[in-house]
């Protein structure tokens, strides 16, 4: 059977191409960043022409926000397409900008998409899935504990779902049935294979095949990335595959038959005609491709020629090619040797003595990228929840999944190839190779010195590193802003003021909800010392009293209270009280979040809340932390004083801060949709420096979906406000370029 080859590149869209569907040869469409829906046809009588243009498109439908999930509705002639505006429009596939009908109910982007036999379900970053029948939802799918990535109707009321929480769920109706436990990272994509077996993968760079017991019946291993799509092509029993290393991979029997490359970084979605078994290709360079095994279909040779042109001129990252098997890189010579599998990657010395990477097609080496050090990059690779500037790929035996090498560049390499071969039982006698290995692809990296973050109300130099290469330079240093990794509290009390107010308000209380003499003298003494430190006992006691006065004084009189929890939280140690605090102030809903002052105070109760690890652990409790989410949401949307600006955004920061030190891809979801609106209605200039800090610091997380999401809500628009509403402040200037670097 012939390779895949080039047969269209169909350029129109202006953003990512998120999702792609191929249900006829004169039929395709497709969903992108840009926040619309495009539908391509194949004009008539133009079958077998090579002039590149016979494939036309028309917008059928524009978001408002971007879209990134689609289904063919087959039976019915239409396209499903969903995204941020968290609802699936139902299209007619005509260029008509008007939807035949909307589907409400996520809370949160629908980033899934199936649809079979009258049957539609969705996934999404709520935790959900749900089935739609009808336009009407028939089930809410509940159980998994992250977001759903994945979604496959196999029956009338038989479904799977995969999510971020590494788990796949077997439904019967809205029961789950079975938890299918393997991977060990996000699972992105599911797709039927024949008819008793089913494959997923993953950002683990794993693809599995499964049978509806539960049992994993092969692992595929070949991408060296994030899998993000899978199709199955009935006609030839073949699974295609596209991912984060910029290839798409076709399987047959469980091995790797073709790997395509592409001149992009994200290969996000493949789709398989089943009239003719072409290959369609959505990509984050906005271009949507046809591959064919069809001679008559391929692009005409100098299309073609600039395509392996452009492919060879990609830059790659050192992460990407590592092979441990290698003493040193070798020259032009090393191509004359034959590749021992489909997709093998090697390095070699080019001409002018730069390295180039060559991947086997079978029968020769292609030229698939200039290889470039790994740490010019904006994100770091994250291994075992840790930051690593290296992640590298070992191949260690043939026909086993490659090892983890991960590597800090300020590390001496020995003790990074220890750490590694006794993590993998590995002989001791590999160790200088190990540590060679190391030392070769990493480019002779030096890596500078990390300054902390200083006082906050200050202009700051954030924290970071920056990095010197012997290796060709990236475009542009890396930041030293993001990721910030220390937390920001609003500490002072104007301790007499509020001594002094408060007994006025207390006269006229009831006993029963009234602060006595000594509890005042009590909190004048503890407030007092509270900003140079205090014990956990004495601020519990003062939390005591502030959540009397929060709880039961009128809601024009509750400042005090607040203020009182704001000044002793942060160095309470009872999870109890902390909790109280937080149960306290969410259930008192509109009294804080409708009165300007309260709302601010609120706020600052709960940025000091990070300044312990007990505060810390009860408001990354999932529901506490979408409860403050959502006030904050309210509040952000209203005119605000420069106080309550400042303490909104010091939240915002410190759930960042949260995200990124924990590594939490959903903390960073449920912040990130907050930052853009804020940004572009701000007015005070601290807190859109801090809102600027947050957002680089999410954007720094090693997750694409992060950057995905960042980009999507408009996040470059959004920032680049800032630099108009406030062009002589250096340190906005600066940090807004360093996030429109991040956003690219």
């Amino acid at each position: 059977m012939p390779d895949y080859k080039l047969s269209r590149s169909l350029e129109s869209h202006s953003g990512d191409v998120r999702g792609v569907i191929f249900p006829a040869e004169d039929l395709l469409a497709s969903v992108s960043r840009d926040c619309t829906l495009r539908v391509w046809k194949h004009l008539p009588g133009s079958a077998g022409s090579k002039a590149g243009v016979e494939w036309t498109s028309d917008v059928s439908y524009q978001a408002t926000k971007y879209l990134n999930s689609i289904a063919w509705m087959s039976d019915q002639g239409l396209i499903a397409c969903a995204g941020l505006n968290q609802e699936i429009v139902i299209c007619s596939p005509n260029a008509s900008l008007t939807p035949e009908s909307a589907l409400k109910g996520h809370e949160a982007n629908i980033c899934s998409l199936h649809y079979s036999d009258g049957v539609l379900i969705s996934g999404s970053w709520d935790k959900t899935a749900r089935v739609w029948i009808d336009g009407k939802c028939k089930y809410i799918l509940k159980g998994h504990e992250q977001a759903v990535w994945a979604v496959l109707v196999i029956g009338p009321d038989s479904f799977l779902t995969g999510a971020a929480d590494k788990t796949i769920r077997l439904w019967s109706g809205n029961q789950c049935v079975s938890v299918f436990r393997g991977h060990t990272d996000v699972v992105r994509s599911i797709c039927m294979v024949g008819d008793d077996r089913f494959a997923s993968s993953s950002n683990d760079g794993s693809i599995r095949i499964w049978d509806f017991q539960g049992n994993c019946l092969q692992e595929l291993y070949g991408h060296t990335s994030f899998v993000y799509s899978l199709a199955y092509s009935v006609a030839t029993d073949e699974i295609i595959s596209s991912g984060e290393d910029r290839s798409v991979r076709v399987w047959k029997a469980g091995e790797c038959v073709q790997s395509i490359n592409l001149p992009c970084i994200s290969v996000w979605s493949v789709a398989v005609c089943p009239a003719n078994s072409d290959i369609a290709v959505g990509g984050s360079d906005k271009i949507v491709r046809i591959f064919s095994r069809n001679q008559q279909s391929w692009a005409t040779p100098d299309e073609l020629a600039k395509f392996e042109e452009q492919v060879a001129g990609f830059a790659i990252s050192t992460n990407q090619v590592g092979d441990i098997n290698k003493e040193k890189i070798p020259g032009l010579d090393a191509l004359q040797i034959p590749g021992k599998k489909i997709g093998q990657v090697i390095m070699a010395k080019s001409a002018t003595g730069g390295i180039d990477a060559y991947q086997w097609s079978g029968d020769k080496w292609d030229k698939i990228g200039e290889v470039v050090s790994g740490v010019g990059q904006q994100q770091k690779q994250l291994y075992n929840g840790q930051e690593y500037d290296y992640v590298f790929d070992v191949d260690v035996k043939e026909g086993s999944p490659p090892l983890k090498l991960p590597y800090n560049a300020n590390e001496n390499p020995y003790t990074a190839a220890q750490r590694f071969l006794e993590k993998n039982e590995l002989p001791q006698e590999y160790l200088d190779e190990t540590a060679k290995f190391i030392e070769k692809n990493t480019a002779g990296v030096q890596i500078g010195t990390s300054e902390p973050v200083r006082d906050p109300y200050s202009d700051r130099s954030g924290s970071g590193s920056t990095s010197t290469y012997s290796a060709p330079k990236p475009k542009r240093a890396k930041s030293t802003l993001f990721p910030q990794k220390t937390y920001l509290y609003i500490k002072k009390m104007n301790v007499p003021m509020f001594i002094k107010k408060t007994k006025e308000l207390n006269a006229s209380k009831d006993v029963s909800i009234a602060i006595s003499d000594d509890e005042f003298s009590a909190l004048s003494t503890i407030l007092t010392a509270a900003e140079s430190g205090i014990d956990s006992a004495g601020a519990v006691k003062a939390a005591s009293a502030g959540l009397k006065i929060a709880k039961n004084w009128p809601a024009n009189e509750k400042l005090g209270g607040l203020d009182v929890l704001r000044t002793v939280v942060g160095q309470i140690e009872d999870a109890g009280v902390i909790s109280e605090i937080a149960s306290a102030l969410i259930q008192l809903g509109s009294e804080i979040v409708d009165i300007p002052n309260n709302a601010m105070m609120a706020a600052r109760v709960f940025v000091n809340m990070f300044e312990n690890e007990v505060g810390r652990v009860v408001i990354q409790d999932s529901q506490v932390r979408e409860s403050v989410l959502d006030s904050v949401r309210a509040s952000a949307v209203k005119e605000l004083s420069k106080m309550a600006a400042v303490a909104l955004s010091t939240l915002i920061l410190n759930f960042s801060v949260l995200a990124s030190n924990e590594s939490d891809p959903e903390i960073a979801f449920s912040v990130i949709g907050i930052i853009p609106d804020f940004i572009t209605l701000v007015q005070d200039s601290e807190a859109g420096y801090r809102l600027l800090i947050a957002f680089g610091t999410l954007l720094s997380l090693p997750s694409p979906e992060v950057k995905e999401a960042g980009r999507s809500l408009d996040g470059e628009k959004a920032v680049s406000v800032l630099k108009v509403r406030f062009p002589g402040e250096t340190r906005i200037l600066t940090a807004v370029d360093d996030v429109l670097e991040l956003l690219k």
